[in-house]
């Protein structure tokens, strides 16, 4: 019934509202939006407007080319405090501090889109704000001071089923942050040069698909979470610390973890006091670390591709976990039945990872001889290593790609057949 309402109330807008614009000379933006009765349309010409202003009432702002909104330096640029309202096609510049926001949202089932900020303070802000979208927005932020000097790009606290997409951030602290929210889409966005690409704190229901996260601190921190959606994201090039990760899970429950991207990070995937989790059709490749578990338990990790990775994978005080059915590229399989599962295991020994977090120099001797002599004389307990015992004979991801070309080849030819069969028909009855 909500829904209902909410759709004929903008129906009755769109029927029924004016076209307000900007009269020339006119420069505060505030001055324009007293003027705009809830349901217009305010168009903004080209050129740039003071800020400081707030939305009280469901209006739709719609920029021309190269409308610039400057902040006034006392608040955000735009706060919007009003449901229903559409904002779009314009750029806001803010100069403030990080813990300044440039846009402030509170309100429900508002529209945000095509919008470019620069920024020194937090892009957007959305505080116990539900239901909006977020749609093409580019944020950057300030590259020549630290990241504990920026501000986030897009912040969400206490906010619920928001959909942010197809954005670029750039930057800034973290490129998307969620705090104490439910059920929000984060959907083909990307983050570059922050300290983290996204990063969920106490979260519920977080649906995170085909995102991007490249040249961060980390691409992926989900921490304290519950439930949440980890899909067809790339999380490449997170190496900017020691302790860069790919995708980090901590504290984190019942999330699904599947067709991820993650290379060339320092750890690729990093599991630590997290439980009950699935983390299948990964690829995990190139990076120093493939995997770690730390303190966790019960968690399902099948099916996933870890390729050419310095160390293939660690596990450290964690038990019951079930790491079976995964390719691993530098393992010698055997199949003698034919099932698809080598009947050797795949093991791996913590010893280098653990001698070289202790002594780091030791990493040039990286597959040297006297290395493999060295893990035979010293061996950690067997309890603490990661093993599969059975390993897959091919590579899950190759194989699924391999079938579908394998389809795309037989539809192809199927059709070929098809029109040449036909032709020939034709030419028979015409000849006669």
């Amino acid at each position: 019934m909500k829904k209902f309402l909410s759709a004929a109330i903008i129906l009755l807008m769109i029927l029924f509202g004016q076209t307000v614009y900007a009269a020339d000379g006119e420069t505060s933006l505030q001055s324009l939006i007293n003027q705009t009765k809830p349901g217009d349309v305010l168009e903004l010409p080209p050129g740039e407007y003071v800020g400081g202003a707030t939305i009280d009432q469901p209006i739709h702002i719609k920029g021309e080319k190269d409308v610039s909104i400057l902040s006034d330096g006392k608040g955000p640029a735009l706060a919007i405090q009003t449901d229903q309202a559409v904002i779009e096609n314009m750029t806001f510049i803010d100069q403030r501090t990080p813990t300044d926001e440039t846009v402030y949202i509170n309100g429900k089932n508002n529209e945000l889109k095509d919008l470019t900020i620069q920024t020194n303070g937090v892009g957007i802000q959305l505080y116990e704000a539900q239901n909006n979208t977020l749609e093409n927005i580019n944020i950057t932020g300030n590259q020549a001071v630290t990241f504990a000097e920026r501000g986030n790009g897009i912040d969400l606290w206490d906010s619920n089923n928001n959909t942010i997409q197809y954005s670029n951030i750039s930057n800034v602290q973290d490129g998307i942050y969620l705090e104490k929210s439910e059920e929000n889409a984060i959907f083909n966005n990307e983050v570059t040069n922050s300290r983290y690409g996204y990063h969920l704190m106490f979260t519920t229901g977080t649906n995170i698909q085909h995102n991007y996260s490249y040249f961060n601190v980390s691409g992926m921190m989900i921490m304290g979470t519950e439930g949440t959606n980890v899909e067809n994201n790339h999380l490449q090039y997170n190496q900017k610390s020691i302790q860069s990760i790919g995708l980090l899970l901590f504290d984190v429950k019942k999330a699904y973890v599947a067709h991820n991207t993650i290379t060339n990070n320092k750890i690729g995937l990093f599991v630590e006091n997290s439980t009950n989790n699935e983390i299948t059709l990964n690829k995990l490749k190139d990076n120093y670390v493939g995997t770690q578990f730390l303190k966790s338990t019960d968690n399902n990790m099948y099916q996933n591709a870890l390729l050419a990775n310095v160390v293939q994978g660690q596990a450290e005080r964690s038990s019951n976990n079930k790491t079976n059915e995964n390719y691993w590229g530098d393992h010698t399989r055997l199949d003698t039945n034919g099932d698809g599962f080598s009947n050797l295991s795949y093991t791996v020994d913590p010893f280098y990872l653990t001698l070289t977090k202790e002594y780091p120099p030791y990493q040039i001797f990286f597959q040297a001889p006297g290395m493999h002599f060295l893990e035979q004389l010293f061996n950690a307990p067997t309890d603490q290593w990661l093993t599969d015992d059975k390993p897959l004979m091919v590579n899950p991801l190759e194989s699924v790609t391999n079938e579908q070309t394998y389809s795309l080849y037989v539809l192809c030819f199927s059709l070929f057949l098809l029109f040449v069969s036909t032709t020939i028909i034709w030419m028979g009855v015409k000849k006669q």
